[in-house]
């Protein structure tokens, strides 16, 4: 399979109190926990972080033993995060792994390339609330490049990524696990799903 993958590091992370990309986690950082499970996923791949701006981990991107890169059009949230992946990448298809979600197995990330095949442009999973998850996902590069950039060309108003999808050739995966997809927003989330596990 023709891939890259990056992992999506510069989200905003107010409720975190620092960025929390760089929160360990069971002896791992969140990023580099994410780039393990897509290496682990995809041996031959080398994945790449996607960061907001040079200035954002002027620090920290030395210890990543990654290559880092950064939004081409910076301030739409999400959607500059998704387009600076489609952008940077060279391969028919990128897959894309924000480092909030630190449930996200190897395994599955392999059952979404299964599900790449050629009637379809983008692989996305949808979590148990029905909503779509489109920061762990497969796209086809070309044609959802086009349309990111249609949309950042064309509104101040950005509609969520995953609405904007809907007009694509979308296959939709419900993952079996509850937790598969859950999104760490701050620390109290990382402890309550720990709690959780622990019998509590």
């Amino acid at each position: 399979m023709d891939i890259e993958a990056f992992i999506l590091i510069g989200g905003r992370s107010t409720r975190f109190g620092s960025d929390k990309a760089f929160f360990e986690f069971e002896g791992q950082t969140l990023a580099v926990r994410a780039a393990t499970t897509v290496e682990a996923a995809f041996p031959q791949l080398k994945t790449v972080f996607i960061a907001a701006d040079e200035d954002q981990f002027r620090v920290e991107v030395p210890v990543l033993g990654r290559p880092v890169v950064f939004d081409v059009n910076s301030g739409a949230g999400a959607w500059s995060g998704l387009h600076a992946a489609l952008v940077h990448s060279k391969s028919e298809w990128t897959l894309v792994l924000a480092c909030d979600l630190p449930y996200v197995t190897a395994k599955f990330l392999c059952g979404l390339a299964d599900e790449a095949q050629d009637d379809v442009d983008a692989v996305v999973p949808q979590q148990h609330d029905g909503r779509l998850q489109p920061l762990c996902a497969i796209y086809r590069t070309k044609p959802i490049l086009e349309l990111v950039e249609e949309r950042l060309a064309a509104s101040d108003a950005l509609p969520a990524i995953a609405k904007a999808l809907q007009a694509t050739r979308l296959r939709v995966i419900e993952p079996k696990e509850d937790d598969l997809l859950r999104n760490i927003n701050s620390p109290d989330d990382l402890s309550q799903v720990s709690h959780s596990d622990s019998g509590g």
